[in-house]
């Protein structure tokens, strides 16, 4: 891997750490979340530090170039999150759906009693 992949896959890494660490103070963002972009920038932090671990994956996956395979895993992970954060959505929306139904009917029942 060059060596000007290494320390802007490092400086990138860190920045982004920090980054997400400042929001987890702020309470912008939840732990849930800040877990997995820590855990990606520690995986890159890891990559520009001991390139080799790259190279031997990209040698055992029979990709030609180590810089394809941090793309691979940087693509992979991205996609995965982006699977969960969709569920997520999903499991969002459909209680928004029950909770709005649900107040719904009570603002109806309520409505009826105030009728004569």
């Amino acid at each position: 891997m060059p060596s000007v992949l290494r320390i802007l896959l490092f400086v990138s890494s860190l920045l982004s750490f920090i980054f997400v660490v400042r929001r987890l103070k702020k309470s912008e963002v939840q732990l849930y979340d800040t877990t997995f972009w820590i855990t990606l920038s520690a995986l890159f932090v890891l990559l520009s530090l001991f390139p080799r671990i790259a190279i031997k994956a990209a040698e055992l996956i029979g990709i030609q170039s180590p810089v394809n395979m941090v793309f691979l895993i940087i693509i992979f992970f991205l996609l995965g999150h982006c699977f969960l954060q969709s569920l997520r959505f999903s499991h969002l929306e459909e209680r928004f759906k029950k909770l709005v139904g649900e107040d719904a009917l009570k603002n109806g029942e309520e409505k009826q009693e105030e009728d004569p």
